[in-house]
């Protein structure tokens, strides 16, 4: 885990899978390519059956994060939502480290950090067309970029898997939860 939090970038690629009805993504180093870690949904037979049929947004979610050992390092929920999505991360312990609440805008997409007492940590916010999202503190100061990068035409076209490079700009402290949101923006953004 040390390994994975102790970066300053990162690389967050989804997993291209035809026949996959879960998400998977890993985490590398964008300096040199190396396995950081993944994330992967977890889900029940019943779930992978209903998301055949169902929008994704109407199914809850379930995502754990491993690092190279595969070990547990957080676990990412989300109930099911109808309207705006409010994932809860848990660390290792169970202990809730935070959680991301989608607020509703059509031009100016946003999220709400806090903490886990419910405390804002900032604020994620993003242009119209959802590419880049800038996580800033509760006094304005950039936290961590998150942008949203194109692998090519064939692979927008053909697929929805997505590749979004992190990069924290304050103490490392932020990298899990920063983490956690890119993915949260792609289940927010990109998937559902």
């Amino acid at each position: 885990m040390a390994n994975m939090a102790m970066k300053n970038k990162y690389i967050v690629k989804e997993m291209v899978g035809a026949t996959k009805l879960c998400e998977s993504y890993m985490i590398l180093d964008p300096q040199n390519g190396s396995f950081l870690g993944s994330i992967d949904e977890e889900a029940t037979t019943a779930q992978s059956i209903a998301r055949a049929f169902l929008d994704k947004a109407f199914l809850p979610v379930k995502l754990v994060m491993r690092d190279t050992q595969g070990n547990p390092v957080l676990e990412i929920t989300r109930p099911a939502a109808l309207a705006c999505s409010i994932f809860t991360v848990r660390g290792a312990d169970d202990k809730v480290l935070g959680r991301l609440k989608q607020k509703f805008s059509l031009m100016n997409p946003g999220i709400a950090v806090e903490d886990g007492n419910g405390q804002s940590l900032g604020t994620i916010s993003g242009g119209w067309r959802f590419r880049n999202f800038q996580f800033k503190d509760t006094n304005g100061n950039p936290v961590a970029t998150i942008r949203h990068k194109s692998e090519g035409l064939l692979r927008e076209l053909l697929t929805t898997a997505d590749t979004y490079e992190l990069e924290i700009h304050s103490d490392t402290s932020m990298s899990l939860i920063s983490l956690a949101a890119t993915v949260c923006i792609d289940f927010i953004y990109h998937e559902d």
